[in-house]
């Protein structure tokens, strides 16, 4: 199993290896490589509509949607995580199970566990170890947003030399917020700064 040391000699075009298991989700240019569309792995719950335009239907007399609380950070965190260790533990154990049941009922219902394998062949393929990220903290590149009911968080682990990308998308299910969809791929990460600052001043550290 490689480690983030060794990935670098598994190349996909620009990137890893990129999956989508879901609905709606278009991920961002970071989490996009430059292979044709239909040579990505890619796969919907629904039919996907564009995310600048979706297409909503409403009724005149149509009730307003309840409002939904945002989950706190530390919870943010935790569904990060999860999300993305679990999918670590399907590909090397090849068993998407698990990774299954952890989605909302609309996902379970368009991903079974044959078809998020097949979605994720290449980090089996490439041998991809995921398992790093139990040590880092996500980091948001965007604002976590909630649209038409479903919670959006797209940012990183700032892992070395590869970072890994996600965009994930939940929604309420079953009274939690469960997973709706998983993009996650590795691209290379910048170089990490070795120029070490003294807390609580501005003071470089005299290094001779």
């Amino acid at each position: 199993m490689k480690k983030f040391g060794r990935i670098g000699t598994h190349r996909l075009g620009a990137v890893m290896a990129i999956g989508l298991a879901g609905g709606l989700i278009a991920p961002t240019a970071s989490a996009l490589d430059n292979r044709p569309q239909e040579a990505r792995n890619i796969a919907y719950a629904a039919q996907p509509a564009p995310i600048s335009a979706p297409a909503v239907a409403q009724t005149a007399t149509a009730a307003p949607a309840p409002q939904i609380a945002m989950p706190a950070p530390e919870a943010l965190i935790v569904m990060i995580r999860s999300s993305v260790v679990a999918l670590g533990h399907a590909n090397t154990t090849n068993n998407y199970s698990v990774l299954n049941e952890m989605g909302s009922a609309s996902f379970r219902k368009e991903n079974n566990a044959k078809k998020l394998a097949q979605i994720f062949t290449p980090f089996r393929t490439n041998k991809i170890d995921l398992a790093p990220v139990v040590f880092l903290t996500p980091q948001l590149s965007q604002a976590p947003t909630i649209d038409n009911g479903r919670l959006r968080l797209i940012g990183f682990f700032p892992s070395q030399p590869m970072r890994v990308n996600f965009d994930l998308m939940f929604e309420p299910s079953e009274g939690v917020w469960k997973m709706y969809g998983l993009a996650v791929n590795l691209v290379n990460a910048a170089p990490q700064q070795t120029t070490q600052f003294v807390p609580g001043t501005n003071l470089v550290p005299d290094s001779r």
